[in-house]
């Protein structure tokens, strides 16, 4: 069951009760409107805080998150029906991006001298100033890091923010506003607004948004790209995965096993940079499948805390795993797990050697559903891994630590995880974003302050003489030295 709108309010319901657990209030576009005219007010002000100043804030807004750590994990587990240690696993990783940027930016956003070349009289620096107004569309999967770490990123290189969580997850993000009002003077600097797609198209077509940074499905990221480029307006898009693990013939089995099943269950599968195929050198092929097999047949999904698995937090997704299921020849062998209520939850399942051409091996599943294949050589591997054109992260499995490097390396994905799975995306320092059609641009570590800092050089003199050498006056007089220069210096 999804949420439910009316004229004014939107009822927010926990997908494994069915119960209503909240309601927000909806944003007409408006409110949107008069909020972007505040936001550009304010942004004058807000832009002259020192990054001190600007990272002092944001630590008191940490705080106060903090104090909130038991009313954040009941949200979060409310409104998406996951396990209390995966919602409380994303508060974890969400306060440690949070200390990182904060620590970051001091020293990333500070102006930067640079090399003046042969022009040793002159002086060259770099500055990092913000864009203005940042809108950003966060997801329903992880509704407090996706949304919190561009809002901290964008607020701390000195822009304002607009953030529009997904429909069926705005509890979290009313948290985070009540927890930003609560220090002072500064309410319109972060702003939220509630509501469907349109009230997004609203916030990306705007004139008064500078930058926009979305978080969702290929074909909405494509949409909000062709927007933003028609106004040349920067776009950060973080968009599907499928992505693969590899595991090779010397890899530890029992490691490789554990991983593949975390990796590709945990959150119910509903998770960007979810392990979903999984290909397994032919020379273990069978003990692999045997040992996963034994693995997700002991798992289960529902409701209750000793259930592994939480529910398929919307109806759509629901849909879309059962049609990549049941287009499934019936030959094609499978291993599932337990559920407890098929209505919304989903059992544990293995797909063992799929068709390459099937729907199950090349769009995003987003759910507990993992598949297995056979492969001879590295090459071929690699060739089905990098097939589907999504390039969002990848895995590979093996004790030999110069082959992983040149797997790693031959992967078309925006990161790689060498003998492990998902834990590139818990490392704040650690650029995060895809290739292909899984996104454009990147958040986290450095480059996630860069990405929402227009970069500035300036040039300015030591020493000002009446004229420079190439200027109309002395040019000619030169032209035969400098010729004789260039030959000289880089012949």
């Amino acid at each position: 069951m999804d949420n439910n709108f009316s004229d004014s309010t939107l009822e927010v319901i926990n997908p494994g009760t069915g119960k209503i657990v909240g309601k927000v209030k909806l944003t007409t576009t408006a409110q949107l409107d008069e909020m972007l005219g505040r936001s550009s007010k304010i942004f004058s002000y807000w832009k002259q805080e020192s990054i001190s100043s600007r990272s002092l804030l944001i630590t008191k807004f940490r705080k106060k998150l903090i104090s909130r750590v038991d009313d954040l994990v009941n949200t979060i587990c409310d409104e998406t029906g996951k396990k209390s240690f995966e919602a409380l696993l994303e508060i974890f990783t969400s306060m440690d991006h949070m200390n990182h940027t904060i620590r970051l930016s001091k020293k990333v956003l500070k102006i930067q001298s640079r090399n003046s070349g042969f022009l040793k009289y002159k002086r060259a620096r770099v500055t990092y100033e913000p864009f203005g107004i940042a809108g950003i569309i966060s997801p329903w999967n992880y509704p407090l890091i996706l949304s919190l770490s561009p809002v901290v990123e964008a607020l701390l290189a000195g822009n304002c923010v607009i953030l529009k969580p997904s429909e069926h997850t705005p509890l979290t993000t009313a948290i985070l506003k009540k927890a930003w009002d609560s220090l002072g003077n500064y309410n319109d600097v972060f702003q939220v607004i509630y509501g469907e797609g349109d009230l997004g198209q609203h916030l990306v077509s705007s004139e008064k948004t500078d930058v926009i940074c979305f978080t969702g499905s290929t074909n909405i990221g494509r949409i909000i790209a062709r927007e933003c480029a028609a106004k040349l307006k920067p776009a950060i898009l973080e968009l599907g995965g499928k992505d693969p693990m590899i595991v090779l013939g010397d890899a530890h089995l029992n490691r490789a096993v554990k991983a593949a099943v975390w990796g590709g269950m945990s959150n119910a599968g509903q998770t960007c940079i979810s392990v979903e195929n999984i290909f397994v050198q032919q020379s273990i092929y069978s003990d692999f499948c045997n040992q996963i097999s034994k693995q997700v047949k002991s798992m289960s999904a529902g409701p209750q805390k000793k259930n592994h698995i939480g529910p398929i937090t919307i109806s759509a997704g629901l849909k879309k795993i059962n049609r990549q299921l049941d287009e499934l020849p019936a030959s094609i062998k499978k291993v599932e797990g337990v559920s407890e209520d098929i209505s919304r939850f989903v059992a544990p399942t293995v797909v063992f050697d799929p068709p390459d051409d099937s729907l199950i091996c090349n769009e995003e599943t987003f759910g507990p559903i993992i598949t297995v294949t056979p492969f001879d050589t590295i090459e071929d591997a690699v060739k089905k891994a990098n097939s589907t054109g999504y390039g969002l992260s990848a895995s590979v499995f093996t004790r030999n630590k110069k082959t992983a490097r040149e797997v790693a390396a031959s992967l078309n994905s925006g990161s790689v995880v060498i003998n492990d799975v998902l834990t590139g995306f818990g490392m704040a320092d650690l650029p995060f974003g895809g290739k292909g059609i899984s996104g454009l641009g990147r958040v986290h570590g450095k480059e996630g302050l860069l990405a929402f800092s227009h970069v500035k050089a300036i040039t300015e003199n030591r020493i000002t003489f009446s004229g420079e050498p190439w200027w109309y006056e002395t040019s000619g007089k030169i032209e035969i030295l400098l010729k004789k220069f260039i030959r000289l210096w880089y012949g």
